[in-house]
């Protein structure tokens, strides 16, 4: 699974229409003298974050292909892992609670986009349900990454 997730920008007045199509509902605005970044990964996250509360189906990202896009960080990529997984294979929280021989509260836990949570709790969810988190490293090709001062951006506009 990658949690990549693109998103298309329309130039309006004064600012700039973000939307995600693979995440109905994933829309937002932009203004000139606005942190472009924080504000599109807050539309992501909350509408993300909607799925997993409502016990719906996260959205898959589609292909790429050249477009600007949100690059989940590795905590939350595990939660949606971990979402996807228990929808697909239909394993509540309880079932999954009494494998791991945690309270349900901690499985609830692990599934809230907004709780901070170890890795390893994540990790040890996805085994269960016969998953392997695995990190992968590459390099940041967008082409504005070199002339952009401190860590490169994720979310290029």
């Amino acid at each position: 699974m990658r949690f990549s997730y693109p998103y298309h920008t329309e130039q309006h007045e004064n600012s700039i229409v973000v939307e995600f199509p693979d995440v109905p509902g994933a829309l937002t605005e932009v203004r000139e003298e606005e942190n472009a970044e924080q504000i599109i990964n807050d539309c992501l996250m909350a509408a993300l974050g909607g799925y997993i509360k409502g016990k719906k189906m996260p959205p898959t990202p589609s292909d790429l292909l050249g477009r600007p896009c949100v690059t989940l960080d590795l905590v939350t990529s595990a939660k949606l892992a971990l979402a996807m997984t228990m929808s697909e294979q239909q394993v509540s929280n309880v079932e999954l609670a009494r494998n791991l021989r945690v309270n349900e509260k901690v499985v609830r836990r692990l599934l809230d986009p907004d709780h901070r949570c170890r890795i390893d709790g994540l990790e040890d969810a996805l085994h269960h349900l016969g998953l392997c988190l695995e990190l992968k490293v590459h390099r940041n090709h967008s082409p504005d990454w070199k002339e952009r001062q401190g860590a490169p951006s994720r979310n290029p506009i």
